[in-house]
């Protein structure tokens, strides 16, 4: 499944947004974005930052009420990789965002699909999902909320940068991909969470393949041990970045069926652990996602990475304002990082190029690791 003020001032001074002084709404809608969004890509500047952080422990950030979300659900209709349950899971995912506090117009959600019969500026082209990603960031402020959801096929290039740990880099595979090609968990870092200002939270769910470290985060879950994991050559931000995704870089996602209806094992883990959880801290939702793909003999090993350590066995977890209960109103994360941009500690070789491309990129090693995902989704549908 590839699935500070400076002296006296007449000027009025502004506090920071609480829970109880809501900015405006946001107001640009995906129509009048699109016509003049640009889908080019601007890397972040080279090297890092410092920039103003708080310890760990801080307070966090209280959210100021407003939500906006992306949903992207792929099923790649009439390839030789076709998916069935990745636009269920887009509209799954949508009622759940919903129920959450999002509201479901043009300025606050935007679902890309390839649906039949959905207009042109709604598919998931590479063009349209990385206008997408800015229309996402454009407006985001202090205390906003936040959630991307990609449910599709992943695939892997090798890292020619040196800075991935297995030497890949992970990949979301576009509808458009024979032509237009990949989108890289680089880009990914680049404009969605490096652009994520400090006191805004993004959540984010990766149903795919090799997807555990879809977002390049620095940080890496264990549900065992309880404790975080660095990355060797970690990617800061500012930002509050939770990734949930399906399985591990090196795993393959489950495209399945369950009471008659096809879906992302992950997505359908993720929504039936929230809905049924009530108030849970991080570590819980994690561990309860793990039980309910067990639930359904799923090998896959879902992941969370973070833009920021936090105490995940005290922090409550939320899509929205409020937790799934409606209980106390969910926090964001002050920013811990002294500094932002990529730090190279090592330099890492790059992954090793297969053969073959089925979906006709001309070689490399994105056909093999498409192929072992369409394999696993084969087999989730026999057995599921």
């Amino acid at each position: 499944f590839f699935r500070v003020q400076f002296g006296p001032s007449e000027t009025p001074q502004h506090s920071t947004p609480t829970a109880h002084e809501v900015p405006p709404p946001h107001r640009i809608s995906w129509r009048q974005f699109y016509p003049r969004a640009s889908s080019a890509y601007s890397p972040p500047p080279l090297g890092t930052t410092p920039v103003p952080y708080a310890p760990l422990g801080s307070p966090g950030v209280p959210p100021n009420g407003r939500h906006k979300a992306l949903i992207i659900g792929i099923n790649y209709h009439g390839t030789r990789a076709q998916l069935r349950g990745c636009i269920n899971d887009a509209k799954s995912m949508q009622n759940l965002l919903r129920q959450n506090g999002f509201p479901d117009d043009g300025s606050h959600m935007l679902m890309l699909t390839d649906e039949r019969g959905t207009g042109g500026q709604y598919q998931p082209t590479k063009v349209n999902i990385m206008k997408a990603l800015s229309w996402l960031m454009q407006d985001v402020r202090k205390g906003d909320v936040l959630f991307f959801h990609f449910s599709g096929h992943g695939g892997q290039v090798p890292d020619k940068t040196g800075h991935e740990a297995d030497g890949w880099n992970e990949t979301v595979i576009p509808a458009d991909h024979d032509r237009a090609g990949q989108i890289t968990d680089d880009v990914l870092f680049g404009t969605l969470v490096y652009k994520l200002p400090e006191g805004a939270r993004l959540t984010a769910l990766m149903d795919m393949c090799h997807s555990g470290t879809g977002l390049d985060l620095p940080f890496d879950y264990n549900v065992d041990t309880r404790r975080w994991k660095d990355d060797i050559n970690p990617a800061h931000s500012a930002g509050d970045v939770c990734l949930f995704s399906g399985c591990e870089d090196s795993q393959t996602s489950a495209d399945v069926q369950s009471g008659g209806r096809a879906g992302g094992a992950m997505t359908m883990a993720f929504t039936k652990a929230y809905q049924t959880a009530g108030m849970c801290t991080y570590h819980e939702f994690l561990t309860n996602v793990k039980k309910q793909l067990r639930k359904k003999r799923h090998s896959q090993r879902p992941q969370l990475t973070s833009s920021q350590k936090f105490d995940a066995n005290s922090r409550i977890f939320s899509l929205g304002y409020l937790s799934s209960s409606g209980g106390i109103p969910s926090t964001i994360e002050s920013n811990h990082n002294p500094k932002i941009g990529r730090t190279k500690n090592r330099n890492v070789r790059p992954g090793r190029q297969g053969m073959g491309d089925m979906f006709g990129f001309g070689g490399g090693n994105t056909g093999n690791v498409i192929m072992a995902g369409v394999g696993a989704a084969l087999l989730a549908d026999a057995f599921f």
